[in-house]
């Protein structure tokens, strides 16, 4: 199952659900978490949910509002393993995770719990046209910052291009990271590592988003330099024994009631 955050993405979620189906994986479902787009995204997710040729293979969680990147991955997850999905995808609707590498960590997925579309190792890149500061300055926090804060061999502890197993994510506790924006993904793939959970990387190139508006500022970047600290903190103590063991219940999403998911085995 893939998960994708939305808000205001209404120009990229048709080509990228178009896009995504086109890869024809086998038993393959999207679930979308929208928090309240006013430009209609989650009513053009709906659209396609009802669709016959998509019916029961997109699923739509309504949030109430806009409460945060991390918010909204933590219950996508939540309503993934509830859902009955063994292997879960997280990744942007704005195509700079490009649905063509889906295949190829599917494929690493027999030999990590954890794969990560990784721009920083041998083979991956970001786009061209990106200015040399930010270039540097994202290289900078993935490859020597954040590794040497948090002790781990992970080269792109910030993208957004994950897969998890199933058992990942439960023994994980996802309501354990608190992290609300970006340094989500700085705090999710240093629990994995501390929880002694077997982490790969895939090589990617990340291009920039073409429509809609990038929700990156620099503010944000420099908050989640900082918080790295706090990350190594609160979670320096996990080890394999704090894995937890159970599933997550229907109580554990804050997903309204106009939620139109059904499970599937």
């Amino acid at each position: 199952m893939v998960i994708i955050p939305t808000y205001n993405e209404k120009e990229n979620i048709p080509n990228m659900i178009q896009a995504l189906f086109a890869l024809e994986v086998p038993n393959f479902h999207l679930l979308i978490v929208d928090d309240d787009s006013p430009d209609g995204t989650g009513d053009i997710a709906d659209d396609y949910a009802n669709r016959d040729s998509y019916k029961d293979r997109i699923f739509v969680l309504h949030r109430l509002e806009k409460k945060g990147f991390g918010p909204a991955y933590k219950d996508g997850f939540k309503k993934a393993v509830q859902l009955g999905a063994d292997l879960i995808i997280q990744m942007d609707a704005d195509f700079s995770h490009q649905p063509k590498y889906i295949p190829q960590m599917l494929e690493l997925s027999s030999k990590f719990d954890v794969v990560v579309g990784s721009r920083y190792i041998k083979g991956g890149s970001v786009d061209e046209n990106r200015g040399p500061i930010r270039k540097l300055l994202s290289w900078w926090a993935n490859r020597i910052y954040t590794p040497l804060i948090l002790n781990f061999p992970v080269k792109d502890a910030t993208g957004g291009f994950r897969l998890f197993h199933r058992d990942a994510i439960v023994g994980m506790d996802v309501d354990q990271v608190l992290a609300s924006g970006y340094v989500f993904q700085v705090e999710m793939i240093y629990v994995a590592h501390k929880l002694g959970y077997k982490i790969g990387e895939l090589a990617i190139h990340f291009p920039d988003r073409q429509v809609g508006t990038s929700k990156m500022k620099s503010s944000i970047a420099v908050e989640a330099a900082l918080r790295v600290w706090q990350i190594k903190f609160r979670h320096g103590g996990l080890n394999q024994a704090r894995r937890r063991t159970h599933a997550y219940t229907s109580k554990g999403s804050n997903c309204t009631t106009k939620c139109n998911i059904i499970c599937f085995s």
